[in-house]
């Protein structure tokens, strides 16, 4: 039993897992000829109606149970998927099948045992704004109360010192411009100091420390767009393909 996730990136609005082992084809894999491979079992896809970036969870022989405060419509049809080399792929359709991907990576690879799978698949309904909060809370938790409030504090710095620098470039630029050299250039470079003093500050503290243990906290309670149960059974099985706005077909 295992647990995936996996950043998959669109530019034809249509995310899905393969088997890594397939042969290469002479030309982009689209449109019925991608219908009809799903059909047959070498990819389930799942068309997202916009390109983006779509959050992907893989359960790999072992079931998939929401948070009571998820919500996840499952789709009725369970599909099959070969995956006889043992290593799957997930990301953008447009790199199933190429022999030079796009759009994804060996981060996108994850090993499974050789053989068929059915897949359940469930669609995150929840609203994005609702599940972000609920992370950011998530992610405070990560950090005890003294390193949130430093955290916190040294953010504010940080974003102050950038705000400085920006100031700094624009008095220097327009020193230049109005010929008035004098008292835009002093108050460029005293700007300049400024920033460089607080960012230096930031440099010496352990805000990126904290900013990794938060973020990572934060990335791990983001609810997944799509979750997938893969369940070995002998095969071969029925595929299909998915829709985010629709049932699915097969």
């Amino acid at each position: 039993m295992a647990r995936h996730r996996i950043h998959a990136g669109t530019d034809i609005a249509c995310v899905g897992v393969w088997d890594a082992g397939l042969p290469f084809a002479e030309r982009s894999v689209e449109g019925k000829a991608l219908e009809a491979s799903a059909t047959r079992g070498e990819v389930l896809t799942i068309d997202t109606h916009a390109d983006g970036g779509y959050l992907l969870q893989f359960h790999v022989d072992e079931p998939f149970v929401p948070e009571p405060w998820q919500r996840f419509e499952t789709v009725e049809n369970a599909l099959g998927l070969h995956l006889g080399s043992g290593t799957a792929v997930a990301g953008g359709c447009e790199d199933f099948r190429s022999s030079r991907p796009r759009i994804t990576s060996t981060a996108d690879r994850f090993q499974v045992e050789p053989s068929w799978y059915r897949v359940r698949v469930h669609l995150n309904r929840m609203e994005g704004s609702e599940d972000e909060q609920r992370a950011h809370a998530e992610a405070a938790r990560s950090l005890t109360a003294e390193e949130l409030s430093r955290y916190q504090q040294m953010g504010k710095s940080h974003r102050a010192g950038w705000l400085l620098a920006v100031m700094a470039g624009a008095s220097l630029v327009t020193s230049v411009f109005v010929q008035a050299r004098l008292v835009p250039g002093v108050l460029g470079a005293l700007l300049a100091v400024a920033a460089g003093w607080r960012l230096l500050r930031l440099k010496r503290s352990d805000y990126d420390a904290l900013h990794l243990r938060y973020e990572a906290a934060f990335a791990a309670a983001v609810s997944p767009d799509i979750v997938m149960e893969l369940h070995r059974e002998p095969g071969p099985l029925p595929g299909g393909f998915v829709s985010l706005e629709g049932p699915a077909s097969s």
